[in-house]
């Protein structure tokens, strides 16, 4: 793997974030943590599951701008729908997956966070923000489900339509965190609480897993549903002019 690193600590299987100085997401990144976790899910030597990051103070700031944002439709409509498989599969693994968020994370970094069972956050002057309105962009129900589920209604709210960022603090307030912890604490304690889910017995644990997000949102559509809607959007003006000036502020 190029862009991922992978350990294994007893029966927790460790994925690491790991490409360029923040970990940005493109399109290999994503095929590369779709192969592991899907094995992964299949591996009975696996219990659990942890999504990290090896890049000092980040975890991820969402898709790379330089690469990603310069897709034409078609790459990007495969690109985005390849996401969306991403953050399904994580989000209903049969397996429990806890987040190691390290550092930042924001947009489709946030998203991946927000797709883990649980997640151990860094204390420190860290933002966590799906912030993709601000950019003119609309997000797919199951973004939007997946922030409601981690934080309720009102924390949901202020995330997706207003876009703020949540410090550390305000995402265990919030219950996106379920600990903030030293820098140097994230990763050990998201592997203890990873290997607690994982002793649980596999079968009811997926089950289980399953009704409860069943019965928060038996409505839920499926996000491929939108992949066009998001498509819309990212490619209307709105969307373009603030890509545009994001890029070429990243390039000064």
């Amino acid at each position: 793997m190029e862009f991922i690193k992978i350990e294994k600590e007893d029966r927790v299987l460790i994925i690491s974030l790991a490409r360029g100085k923040a970990n940005p997401i493109n399109e290999a990144m994503v095929e590369e943590l779709l192969q592991t976790i899907g094995d992964a899910e299949m591996d009975e030597r696996v219990s659990a599951i942890v999504l990290a990051s090896d890049r000092p103070k980040f975890f991820s700031p969402g898709f790379d701008a330089t690469e990603v944002f310069q897709y034409d439709r078609p790459n990007m409509t495969r690109f985005f729908g390849r996401f969306i498989e991403l953050t399904e599969l994580i989000y209903h693994l049969r397996k429990p997956v806890v987040g190691a968020i390290s550092g930042h994370a924001y947009a489709g970094g946030a998203v991946l966070a927000l797709a883990c069972d649980e997640r151990v956050m860094a204390e420190g002057d860290f933002g966590f923000a799906l912030n993709e309105i601000n950019l003119g962009m609309v997000v797919p129900p199951g973004f939007i489900l997946m922030a409601a589920r981690a934080s309720g209604s009102h924390n949901g709210w202020q995330m997706v339509v207003r876009g703020k960022t949540f410090t550390p603090a305000d995402c265990l307030q919030a219950g996106l965190a379920v600990e903030v912890v030293k820098p140097e604490a994230v990763r050990s304690r998201a592997i203890e609480r990873a290997a607690e889910l994982g002793a649980k017995p596999p079968i009811a644990f997926a089950q289980v897993k399953h009704r409860f997000h069943e019965t928060l949102f038996q409505n839920a559509p499926s996000d491929r549903e939108w992949v066009e809607i998001f498509m819309d959007s990212w490619f209307g003006a709105e969307a373009t002019e603030k890509k545009n000036a994001l890029v070429q502020t990243l390039r000064r």
